[in-house]
């Protein structure tokens, strides 16, 4: 079986515009909605403040959040970096000695603007003691059994986001008189499912850097599974034992996937995007962002962090410094352009001509590349390079291009193309037949 089957949505109908609650959820009145700033003071040569922010009371829970904003001497631009993070509701105190909380600090201070970092998307543990995946699991069961529109996490994730810009713009206009514009968010694993619906739920939002999240268009994402391991990867073990792919071909389970599924608004999702992901994360296969990057609209950017699981490293990092200050600046960040040619090599183009590149490459027995080593080579070229791609005589190899360039943050930043598994074929097909034809963009018509 090829990748023409497993994709079994056709181009016509990739991008459809969702029927879904999320934007009703988010903009429904909701008069728990407050803030208390309990404390101001300086970090370093900023000044952090602190806010207690309830957004919202969902399914009879009152929600409350940490939320940090930092803010530099001399506030040089009106847009803000929002940083989703996690947590749990034991927290007494903002994180402001993480390792996250430390990296809005710098990027607050180098770029003379407002940074801010909203803790426990979600609130949690729920329900007696579930916690992140176990939670959104049993709201999507929920969802698909009838009982209430409001049920899907994705959708008081997201509020609790938009109820953090709301509360940044007044609390920065009121300690520093200056006025917020615009934001750009990002956040990792399920903060990165809320940055890809942040987007869509309110247009203050310029930017997005949703990271380790690699499962738009859910389907072929399911399919390429199934096809590659023969079974679900066990990080979403919590959907598979509650049967959620189960409702794949039914018409509930297209309604769900119009509200939670990022790649259901893609028509929307125009805004400049950087998708940030690791070659090793155990959660998705290697190449699932070509179930969906191909097709996304818009300014788009793709980076690998390579040999690292569901978290990024350096120079995930630069990446986003980069692609951040384009957005400070009106500037657009250069693109790579590649195309896989018939006789398997892979063409790279950049615009800049001080850029390197070098090819990634892994080995694996099966088609599970989780437990791989990517090494890489450099490429020859200026502006350009084509990269030989081998298929093994057993097994199979991944092959992705790294291109470095001077970035306008200071320093350099890597921009990849997409990943291409040889050969292209599945050691599991029968597998992924019990979803082939289900769950088509048609369920929505």
């Amino acid at each position: 079986m090829n990748r023409a089957i497993i994709l079994t949505l056709t181009l016509a109908g990739l991008c459809l515009g969702a029927r879904a609650d999320l934007n009703s959820y988010v903009n429904k009145p909701d008069e728990s909605y407050k803030y208390e700033l309990t404390a101001s003071g300086p970090v370093g040569e900023l000044t952090a403040h602190s806010v207690r922010l309830t957004s919202q009371t969902w399914q009879g829970i009152v929600w409350t959040h940490w939320l940090t904003v930092f803010q530099p001497k001399e506030i040089k631009y009106d847009k803000c970096m929002l940083l989703i993070t996690g947590g749990n509701n034991t927290n007494e105190a903002p994180r402001t000695n993480s390792g996250e909380a430390k990296m809005m600090q710098q990027i607050a201070q180098s770029t003379g603007t407002v940074t801010a970092m909203l803790e426990q998307v979600p609130n949690q543990p729920l329900f007696d003691g579930l916690k992140e995946d176990q939670i959104i699991s049993l709201t999507f069961e929920k969802y698909l059994k009838g009982e209430g529109d409001d049920w899907p996490l994705l959708l008081p994730m997201v509020k609790s986001a938009v109820r953090a810009m709301d509360t940044i713009q007044s609390v920065v206009k009121e300690k520093s008189g200056k006025e917020i514009n615009g934001f750009m968010t990002l956040g990792g694993s399920k903060r990165g499912w809320t940055t890809w619906l942040s987007a869509v739920a309110d247009k203050r939002v310029v930017g997005i850097a949703p990271i380790v999240i690699d499962m738009l268009n859910m389907v072929p994402q399911s399919e390429l599974q199934l096809a590659s391991y023969g079974s679900y990867s066990e990080e979403i073990k919590d959907y598979t034992e509650r049967g959620i792919q189960a409702y794949s071909k039914t018409e509930v389970g297209a309604k769900l996937r119009a509200v939670v599924d990022p790649f259901s608004y893609c028509d929307q999702l125009t805004l400049p995007k950087l998708v940030v992901l690791g070659t090793n994360d155990p959660y998705w296969n290697v190449d699932s962002a070509n179930n969906y990057f191909p097709y996304l609209k818009g300014d788009k950017h793709l980076y690998y962090c390579a040999n690292t699981k569901h978290d990024i490293n350096g120079g995930g990092v630069a990446t986003i410094k980069a692609f951040y200050q384009t957005l400070l600046t009106g500037e657009k960040l250069p693109t790579i352009n590649w195309e896989r040619r018939p006789d398997n090599s892979l063409a790279v183009t950049w615009p800049h001509a001080e850029g390197k590149a070098k090819l990634w490459k892994a080995l694996s027995g099966t088609r599970d590349f989780r437990p791989a080593k990517f090494e890489s080579a450099d490429l020859d070229g200026t502006g350009s390079a084509v990269a030989k791609l081998e298929t093994p005589l057993s097994g199979w190899a991944a092959y992705y291009v790294e291109v470095t360039m001077p970035s306008p943050a200071g320093g350099t930043f890597g921009l990849c193309t997409g990943v291409t598994v040889l050969p292209d074929t599945f050691p599991f097909p029968d597998a992924a037949k019990q979803l082939q034809m289900r769950g088509t963009n048609s369920e929505l018509n």
